[in-house]
């Protein structure tokens, strides 16, 4: 297990949950099956295959499993059927069917081609830090991590949690860390991506990749005004990422430093090994969270205590 996309969520509150409750709860928000006439099932999973525990925690750091079950039932297979049946009404009977009773046929074929069609579960890492009263979400997409949260927050009872705020524009700082490497926070380097996006018309989009960020190139798009909405960062040889105009973290890699201390992971214990990864990969991003909500004026409670 690897975090790879992090959307971080800031509790308005301290998080009071202990780790007994929280495996309860999740047990109890156990996604169902995807019955034969269901469209899409959501809730949670055990984290690792072959076991039942819901969730494995590490120093306050809670790893859990949302699972979405979806029944893939394409719309041009859909649109076809309809087709078909539309024309042989109007062969057979001489007719043109109209609005309402086409959607009324939409309908029937989906209720029988649902049980045919085929189901494909997708996971989410959601990892909830009681000690900074967070929860990081591993995707890609802000719709999804919503979904995810709204899920946990269903499962739970209460999470009142929202993305994290920043006191000063990100782009502001990105684009000054672009233009003077040398005011990066302490431990944070430049990598070799980036994505500039006009002020004015926020349709001109630049995407270098794999380029020195340092060369007069890059810096002439700064120049005619556009500003860094995308950047790619290292922090203190442990960890490499995209860091967005949101304070997302895309495309999170691990580097020398926690690369060698995973290779002294036993492999054979499944669980040993999930709790060591999430131990490494916890305390660093944790580390590294904290170090950029500083710089950006992130606002977060106090520490909560962790039973």
């Amino acid at each position: 297990m690897w975090i790879k996309n992090l959307n971080v969520f800031q509790a308005d509150d301290a998080l009071t949950w202990t780790t007994s409750q929280l495996e309860q709860r999740l047990a109890d928000a156990l996604c169902p099956a995807c019955g034969s006439q269901t469209l899409s099932t959501e809730g949670f999973a055990p984290p690792l295959k072959g076991h039942s525990a819901m969730t494995y925690s590490v120093e306050g750091l809670v790893l859990a499993l949302h699972q979405e079950i979806t029944r893939l039932l394409p719309g041009p297979v859909v649109a076809e059927a309809v087709d078909a049946r539309v024309e042989a009404i109007a062969s057979e009977q001489g007719r043109k069917v109209g609005r309402k009773e086409r959607g009324d046929i939409k309908d029937q074929v989906i209720f029988e081609l649902l049980p045919q069609a085929f189901t494909r579960s997708r996971h989410t890492a959601v990892l909830i830090d009681l000690n900074a009263n967070q929860v990081w979400v591993d995707c890609a997409s802000d719709n999804r991590a919503e979904q995810v949260v709204s899920a946990l927050r269903e499962a739970l009872g209460t999470l009142p949690v929202a993305p994290v705020a920043a006191a000063v524009t990100p782009t502001t700082l990105l684009t000054q860390w672009l233009r003077e490497p040398t005011s990066l926070p302490d431990k944070l380097t430049l990598g070799d991506r980036c994505e500039l996006q006009g002020a004015d018309d926020p349709q001109a989009v630049v995407r270098c990749t794999a380029v020195d960020l340092h060369t007069d190139e890059v810096l002439a798009h700064l120049n005619t005004g556009m500003q860094v909405t995308k950047l790619n960062l290292c922090w203190d040889e442990q960890l490499e990422f995209d860091l967005t105009a949101q304070l997302a973290l895309k495309r999170v890699r691990p580097l020398d430093r926690i690369n060698d201390s995973l290779e002294s992971v036993d492999a054979e214990d499944a669980v040993a090994e999930l709790q060591a990864r999430l131990a490494l990969q916890g305390a660093a991003i944790g580390q590294l969270l904290h170090g950029l909500y500083k710089v950006f004026g992130v606002e977060s409670e106090p520490a909560a205590a962790v039973a």
